[in-house]
């Protein structure tokens, strides 16, 4: 038998968020975006989700504040992404996005859109609800004191 039953899970899980990681970057280019690597996208996704600090960026990524600052020095020099001076704390730079860092984010979101009606096409809009309330129900459960703390990259 060699049904999707007996594929690791982990590894499908793994494959398909390469997929569509992939497939998302791969539209950017598209538009003019093919610079952005992953890390960058989920910069400037987040940006525009309202995080607006080194400091809350490198812990939804799970990476240092100096890789994030890196990314946000590229993003800055790209014309995606503004610093502000916090007039409450000196050493706190607020981040915003551009004009062109909102063209981009309304760019991988059409990006996603695509790539998750891609994903009904292939086995419904029924069953991707089940697997959307399957995943969200693993991924926001309480993670166990044994956790590894390693992040996976996918490019």
């Amino acid at each position: 038998m060699s049904g999707p039953e007996q594929h690791d899970l982990g590894m499908l899980l793994a494959a398909c968020c390469q997929r569509l990681v992939r497939n998302v970057i791969g539209e950017l280019a598209t538009v003019g975006y093919g610079h952005l690597t992953p890390s960058q996208s989920l910069t400037v996704l987040f940006i525009g989700d309202g995080l607006d600090t080194v400091t809350q960026l490198a812990d939804r990524l799970g990476m240092t504040t100096q890789a994030i600052s890196k990314i946000c020095a590229t993003l800055h020099t790209e014309g995606l992404l503004g610093r502000q001076a916090n007039a409450g704390d000196g050493r706190v730079r607020r981040l915003e996005l551009t004009a062109e860092g909102r063209r981009a984010v309304e760019a991988m979101r059409a990006a996603g859109a695509a790539a998750e009606q891609a994903w009904v096409d292939l086995v419904g809009a029924e069953t991707l609800g089940v697997v959307r309330g399957a995943l969200a129900a693993f991924a926001l459960a309480p993670q166990g004191t044994s956790a590894s703390p390693v992040h996976i990259r996918f490019a």
